[in-house]
């Protein structure tokens, strides 16, 4: 064999190689890929498993607090945000004459789903939670109460569907 053809099968096996190692890449890009679409499933499965828990509370003494049309929005990571986020929406029935309102915030770290903050809105307070920490505006004395989760729970003084939330379905905010 001449130069030239040592040349020429030297290029065929060199354009071979390439070919296989693509063609692995490809089969291991679509491996991962498909494991990320199992774990995603699951992941969203999961929150739905706290949404279903939550829908489920009663929050009062007196069981009329419950939670109804539960509904839920999760949004998957983007390039600005690398964690799912997912927000869970209700109206709240109370022993009141107008509609209550619930919104909760969740994101997804460490392989769990974690409780970031809420607001409920009824006739007469608004109250806002950021982790365990709330706050709570009175009409009837505009006046605004603030502390912390635990102490509150300690005390039984707020029937807010947060609380058993944080403590009854999610671990202190963080999913089971």
């Amino acid at each position: 064999m001449t130069i030239k053809q040592w040349r020429s099968l030297a290029k065929i096996f060199l354009i071979c190689v390439i070919c296989l190692v693509i063609t692995f890449a490809n089969s291991l890009s679509n491996k991962v890929s498909a494991a990320n679409e199992l774990d995603s499933h699951q992941i969203i499965e999961r929150f739905e498993n706290i949404k279903n828990k939550m829908a489920k509370l009663r929050f009062c003494n007196n069981e009329s607090c419950f939670y109804r049309n539960v509904t839920s929005k999760i949004i998957p990571p983007t390039n600005s945000n690398p964690h799912y986020t997912a927000e869970i929406s209700a109206a709240v029935e109370r022993p009141s004459s107008s509609p209550d309102l619930a919104d909760y915030h969740f994101v997804y770290v460490n392989d769990r789903w974690q409780l970031t903050k809420g607001e409920e809105f009824t006739d007469v307070a608004d109250y806002v939670f950021i982790g365990d920490r709330y706050e709570i505006y009175s009409v009837h004395n505009s006046h605004t109460l603030k502390g912390n989760l635990d102490k509150a729970k300690e005390d039984s003084g707020i029937k807010s569907g947060y609380l058993p939330l944080y403590y009854e379905v999610l671990d202190h905010g963080i999913e089971r």
